[in-house]
């Protein structure tokens, strides 16, 4: 009996319920005993002195044990028998009674009794009865919570599955719908009705029925069952907002076979019963593919084809050419002035200026053309199958002449132009990427002899590409090995035949042509930026040559040096040649800055103003090639510049030319107006040096009077005309 009580002890503890008795009986005696014996086994024990007390009693609070005596004054114990019948209060009831008739036990037994003891009674019996009904009870009241979680997880479960975003579904053997859930409206805008005990064929979409016949009839248990396989189903068009758009959504579908468990001796078996499934929307991300796939290969901008695109149908274009042994055509684009535009008007407004340039381009070419952009301003187009070059020329025009007119940006008109290179295929190469090189080549032969037109590759150009290449890469070798080298060609006073002062001229040593002058190199340099690092090795070289030797410095003659475009646009340029000056002590007024008018011409605001740095600190500026550029002379009267320097090639054509003498007299008379120090070049005669005296022009440089030297010769014509001048004065 112990073992009973602890089991059941724990299995109360586990439902978290204390035991509960109710003793009904009018017999005072008899109740209290019977409650004085219960309670050495369970604490909670109240007593009712009949049926009116008793039902009052289980109106108030739970019992989980009645023991009920039947006759009883006001209420009989079967009035409250029927009372717990009728209000199916969940209790059990022992009856104790002296009652002998059958038909009032079979009355009381009606009414729900337990079990009915007839007094006088064993008390270890009504404790074994009292026992089995609480094991009783206890297993009732587990059931009860097991049903309760049952219906819980069912009600859960097909929450779940009528809210579930997938549509689930059931087939039977026949293949026809079963159950569907809630899904199927938002997914495929068909009502359940629709299809419960129709054929899943009819819901498929027709380039995937084959595939659904396997999947949908899938009879492997969930553990082989398919996986994400994906394809298409029907929708109802008729409830579509846009009836005209796609008409069958994308899937993913798993499902598995369903087997009833059947036994046979001692093992399992299932029969087959159908096909569970679900299948997911995976529209989204089908449109996101798309995205990505478009994305990859076009241009968000303009939505033209990128360069992924274009490569990909330049290929087989190319392949198609091999096939036929017919010419397709190559066009490089870019657009002149586009920087310019960027920057005045601002990057949104650029991007809108692309736009419409792409769609002018488009409307220009042809359906099976391929117009692509590559970044920036950079367009290229594809033309397969040309008949001739006449007919890339044909187009060239046409896509140059579409942007002729002009672009309204911000209510302003503006206008750009295009620069076209041209290759040839099978002509001017097979492989994609020199074909591509050879247009971009050609693009860049157009810029630079003028910009807004077109030409085709040829062999000249890639030769001119390599030599550029080379002089590069000599360059930057030839700082490395020491290969530059500084000549001086001295400036005479043609009064007093003394030297006044020389101009610095870079030569290379060039391992392969030997002394080159910088209009071989010069253009490269720039070019590529070596420049800087050349006019930093110039600057240096000279101060050491010159300054850092005491006959030159005692000469008191003046240094000219060339600087690039690219030196000027250096931000700190002005301080820069002002340390270098530092370094080497060198007297700002014994050293001239020499610039070109188009090296100036090009940033007139910021080359003026660094200019002028340099004039208050003292050095002097001299414009050299006066008269090749498109300097005005009103510029020319505000400039801090102390020197002009006449172009040789005018001053060869005074024995020539009266125009050309005429204009070098005009130079000269327009100088000495503006107090400027005149210095024609390149003096190879007496007449021209005549015609020059005879303007008052006593400065000069040229063959005539020295050709470039080294440094060695310099000094040592230093050296000699100060020895003259001494000799003279001491004569």
């Amino acid at each position: 009996m112990e073992i009973s009580l602890i089991s059941f002890e724990e299995k109360s503890r586990r439902l978290d319920k204390p035991v509960s008795f109710l003793v009904v009986d009018d017999d005072l005696r008899a109740r209290e005993s019977l409650a004085t014996l219960l309670q050495t086994k369970w604490p909670d024990v109240s007593q009712a002195e009949d049926g009116e007390e008793a039902i009052t009693l289980i109106q108030q609070r739970q019992f989980n044990l009645i023991i009920l005596d039947l006759n009883m004054p006001k209420k009989s114990g079967d009035q409250v028998l029927a009372f717990i019948k009728e209000k199916k209060i969940p209790t059990t009831v022992i009856v104790l009674s002296g009652e002998t008739s059958i038909n009032k036990v079979n009355e009381a037994i009606r009414l729900g009794a337990y079990e009915i003891f007839k007094k006088p009674y064993s008390f270890d019996e009504l404790e074994h009865a009292i026992r089995n009904a609480l094991d009783k009870l206890l297993i009732e009241e587990e059931k009860a919570q097991i049903q309760s979680r049952l219906e819980h997880s069912e009600k859960l479960h097909r929450y779940m599955v009528d809210n579930s975003p997938d549509l689930i579904y059931i087939l039977n053997l026949a293949g026809e719908f079963t159950f569907v859930n809630n899904s199927v409206t938002r997914l495929l805008g068909f009502k359940k009705s629709d299809l419960i005990g129709k054929h899943f064929s009819e819901f498929i979409a027709d380039e995937d029925n084959l595939k659904a016949e396997y999947l949908f009839n899938e009879r492997r248990r969930a553990s082989r069952s398919n996986r994400t396989v994906e394809l298409g189903l029907k929708c109802n068009a008729a409830s579509s907002a846009k009836p005209f758009e796609a008409t069958t959504c994308p899937i993913e579908l798993n499902s598995m076979g369903i087997y009833s468990v059947d036994s046979k001796g001692s093992k399992k078996v299932g029969t087959y019963q159908g096909t569970y499934g679900v299948a997911r929307d995976i529209s989204r991300r089908k449109k996101a593919e798309k995205l990505i796939t478009y994305q990859a290969y076009h241009d968000l901008l303009t939505k033209l084809p990128n360069r992924a695109m274009l490569r990909d149908r330049l290929d087989l274009a190319i392949k198609q050419s091999e096939r036929t042994g017919e010419t397709l055509i190559v066009m490089f684009l870019d657009l002149d002035r586009f920087k310019l535009i960027n920057d005045s008007f601002g990057h949104v407004v650029g991007d809108q200026l692309l736009v419409e340039v792409a769609g002018r381009l488009k409307a220009e070419i042809r359906t099976g053309d391929t117009l692509a952009r590559l970044g920036g301003d950079e367009f290229m187009l594809l033309l397969p199958q040309p008949t001739s070059r006449a007919q890339a020329e044909s187009v060239a025009q046409k896509l140059i002449a579409s942007l002729q007119q002009p672009f309204y940006l911000r209510g302003k008109e503006v206008y750009i132009n295009v620069s076209i290179g041209i290759a040839v295929f099978p002509v001017d190469s097979k492989d994609i990427n020199t074909l591509i090189k050879n247009a971009d080549m050609a693009m860049y032969e157009v810029k630079s002899t003028g910009k807004n037109g077109y030409t085709f590759y040829n062999a000249k150009l890639e030769h001119a590409a390599a030599e550029k290449i080379s002089i590069e890469s000599g360059l930057r070798k030839a700082l490395k090995n020491d290969e530059l080298e500084m000549y001086y060609q001295p400036q005479i006073n043609t009064k007093t035949r003394q030297i006044v002062g020389v101009e610095a001229l870079l030569r290379w040593n060039h391992p392969q042509f030997g002394l080159v002058e910088p209009n071989y190199f010069i253009e490269q340099a720039e070019e590529s930026r070596i420049i800087e690092q050349i006019s930093e090795w110039v600057l240096n070289r000279v101060a050491i040559d010159l300054f850092g030797n005491k006959d030159f410095l005692d000469s008191r003659m003046k240094a000219s040096i060339n600087l690039s475009a690219a030196d000027i646009r250096q931000k700190d340029f002005p301080e820069n040649l002002v340390a270098i000056a530092g370094k080497y002590d060198i007297e700002p007024s014994r050293l001239e800055i020499e610039i070109t008018e188009n090296m100036f011409m090009s940033d007139i605001q910021a080359c003026t103003h660094k200019l002028q740095v340099l004039s208050n600190k003292g050095f002097s500026i001299a414009i050299d090639d006066f008269g090749t550029g498109y300097a005005s002379l009103n510029y020319l009267r505000e400039l801090p510049v102390h020197t002009v320097k006449i172009d040789y090639s005018y001053i060869s054509e005074i024995e020539h030319s009266k125009k050309g003498a005429a204009l070098v007299a005009a130079i000269i008379g327009m100088a000495h107006a503006l107090g400027m120090n005149i210095i024609p070049e390149g003096v190879e005669n007496k007449n021209q040096l005549k015609f020059l005296e005879d303007l008052n022009c006593h400065i000069m440089q040229g063959f005539l009077f020295s050709k470039p030297v080294s440094t060695t010769d310099l000094l040592k014509i230093v050296v000699t005309q100060r020895e003259k001048q001494s000799s003279l004065a001491n004569a």
